[in-house]
């Protein structure tokens, strides 16, 4: 999809705390603005419509996408607790210590060389792959950025 790419994605609340809280969303391809609100794992599209202006391949390339960008949305905004913290510093056994709680489970776990290694329960044994990935991509965007801010002092 290299001329029909999903550029200047954002997601808001709408409706909030409300019966009809939705998922607002938007999104550019080829400098066209689209909107639509996500709910129930469902995409209803605001006018205009990819559908009306795309090919059909084209808007199930999108729909995935969206999907996929709205459960890792849907993911960090589920995450209610997550400790990073580096263990065993200034050592050659140097490690980040996980400690996140999602969806009502704890996962604990280690990150080194850019590896997790989870302990009992691992995530992938109560949660979506997708969702285990999204999980995985927001811990090791935090252990980056601790490791810029250590590299800066």
């Amino acid at each position: 999809m290299p001329d029909n790419k999903i550029e200047e994605f954002e997601v808001e609340k709408v409706f909030e705390n409300r019966l009809h809280e939705r998922l607002a969303f938007t999104f550019k391809v080829k400098e066209q603005e689209f909107k639509g609100h996500y709910h129930n794992e469902e995409i209803q599209w605001l006018n205009p419509s990819p559908i009306q202006l795309l090919d059909e391949s084209t808007v199930e390339r999108i729909e995935a996408t969206v999907h996929s960008f709205m459960q890792h949305y849907l993911v960090l905004n589920d995450i209610q607790d997550i400790e990073i913290t580096p263990v065993f510093e200034d050592t050659p056994h140097e490690r980040h210590k996980i400690c996140i709680h999602v969806q009502g489970e704890d996962y604990k776990g280690l990150v080194h060389n850019g590896e997790i290694q989870w302990f009992h329960p691992q995530p992938l044994q109560n949660l979506a792959k997708d969702t285990v990935e999204a999980l995985e991509s927001e811990i090791h965007e935090i252990v980056e950025q601790h490791e810029q801010e250590k590299n800066v002092k």
